[in-house]
């Protein structure tokens, strides 16, 4: 089928090294053999691959072919990590925010600030992936029409918090940070109490009795 086309290997470094013999075959010989087939069959194909891993590195330590290797090493075109490119975030949360709202045939069609924020403050280990896979996770979560603080994973979220214990030069009490941190957290979340409660891990019986002993 893809005769005359493009074939795409995504993670070609992942490919076990009895795979790259017979992919070193196609492309050496331009043919294959169908499974249960006995006569080759002349293909015409151009080769993308792509991969996260350090080939050169795994041609050294013989996790992958050296001959496969400089055979799909023609021209080579490095993507920085997304870590590397933080204005490329906004533009990608919202494509993939629009996609995944579409697929669920949800109304979510905004990123609220403190959020993004977070999103551009977040390492991206698992790179391009992780955000849609994020941003897939927060359009599940959220029923109102914008993502916020309280839809990204704890991971994110604690980031909010780390910023928080280190925004004041002046050293508070244990009860006034307490008082103080609850505040935050109600006005990053709109004053929603079911979301603080979660941001905060704790139930709203909790944060109702939190509420009351500081007079909110």
């Amino acid at each position: 089928m893809a005769n005359g086309g493009t074939v795409f290997l995504d993670e070609v470094g992942d490919m076990p090294l009895s795979m790259q013999v017979k992919l070193l075959r196609v492309i050496q010989e331009k043919e294959i053999l169908r499974v249960g087939g006995t006569k080759s069959i002349p293909v015409d194909v151009r080769f993308i691959a792509a991969t996260h891993r350090d080939l050169e590195s795994d041609v050294k330590e013989g996790h992958f072919r050296q001959d496969l290797y400089y055979r799909l090493n023609v021209i080579t075109i490095k993507l920085p990590a997304l870590a590397e490119r933080k204005s490329d975030i906004p533009l990608l949360a919202h494509f993939f925010l629009a996609k995944k709202s579409r697929e669920m045939q949800k109304q979510v069609q905004d990123i609220e600030r403190e959020a993004m924020d977070l999103l551009i403050k977040y390492s991206w280990p698992g790179n391009i992936r992780e955000l849609e896979n994020i941003i897939e996770r927060a359009v599940a979560l959220e029923n109102g029409k914008s993502i916020q603080v309280a839809d990204l994973p704890d991971d994110i979220m604690n980031l909010s918090i780390e910023a928080y214990r280190f925004s004041s030069t002046k050293i508070p009490t244990l009860i006034e940070q307490e008082k103080q941190y609850i505040q935050w957290i109600l006005e990053k979340c709109n004053g929603n109490k079911t979301q603080a409660a979660k941001m905060m891990d704790i139930d709203r019986v909790s944060l109702w009795r939190k509420l009351k002993r500081f007079g909110f």
